[in-house]
């Protein structure tokens, strides 16, 4: 998935196709994005996986990676699979909690015997979001119908809850219809009247990747300048252009010291790497 475009990195850089071609910028946009899921420790789409632990003997367990969105399914002890609706999370930490509505009372002592599905991701709520019209029951493949439709699109990701104080994060399977979503799994029920709001990556990681691309269109402008003629004659005429990549070197200084700013803003993400 492409967070950034070609033309928002050269309204950051001002170079022109002449200098940068389109398919250089996607090369550097590709190579950015990248390498900020492994810079932030962390995807900005929502990503299912599962994880083999081995179990601690407490109620409580981190996934390894976070923001932590939905946990899908979990087994403790190897065999005894804990309704996923029965159990507490937090997002920031990735905390999953037993419950005493839960299967399980704690996550059983033992090696390679606990296993966790679920939905993580740094995404944060878009503009756009609409209201369900009737409750809805947990399961596989199911319809919501919402006050409107637009502006939700098959493939996106949505977040629901409501006053009832479930919440989770399902995708959009199949182009909206009328006043219906449908989405792939819930593993809640949800209350008439909850949220359905579309999730995005944030903006201010988005403006990040645009300054690290524009940085490579740059630094690649610099080298492609050797070819220009810094002055020339013509008989008596004598012209002097001056250095014809100092205004780009002058880009590329202010370039770092935007990154340097918004970085000292941006936290990566921790991760859990031990049981």
């Amino acid at each position: 998935m492409t967070f950034i475009t070609v033309d928002e990195v050269r309204n950051r850089s001002g170079a022109p196709s002449s200098l940068v071609s389109d398919a250089q910028i996607t090369e550097y946009i590709d190579q950015v994005e990248l390498e900020m899921t492994k810079w932030l420790n962390t995807v900005f789409a929502p990503k299912q996986v599962i994880e083999v632990r081995n179990g601690n003997g407490m109620s409580h367990i981190f996934a390894r990676k976070n923001p932590l969105l939905t946990v899908r399914e979990i087994t403790v002890n190897k065999t005894t699979s804990v309704t996923p609706s029965t159990i507490q999370s937090n997002k920031p930490s990735g905390k999953i909690m037993l419950t005493a509505e839960s299967e399980g009372g704690n996550f059983t002592t033992g090696s390679q015997n606990t296993f966790i599905k679920y939905l993580y991701a740094m995404v944060e709520e878009s503009d756009t979001s609409t209201e369900s019209t009737a409750a809805t029951i947990a399961g596989s493949t199911v319809s919501i119908s919402v006050s409107s439709i637009t502006g939700f699109s098959d493939e996106d990701w949505v977040e629901i809850y409501g006053m009832d104080g479930f919440r989770e994060v399902a995708q959009i399977t199949g182009v909206p219809i009328e006043t219906t979503l449908i989405v792939d799994k819930l593993i809640k029920t949800h209350e008439s009247g909850s949220v359905v709001v579309l999730l995005q990556i944030p903006e201010y990681v988005r403006v990040y990747m645009m300054i690290e691309a524009a940085i490579c269109v740059a630094i690649n402008a610099i080298g492609a300048t050797y070819v220009f003629n810094a002055s020339y004659s013509m008989g008596d005429l004598q012209v002097t252009k001056g250095v014809p990549y100092t205004h780009w070197q002058s880009s590329v200084e202010k370039l770092y010291k935007e990154r340097e700013m918004r970085k000292s803003r941006i936290k990566i993400r921790p991760s859990t790497m031990v049981d």
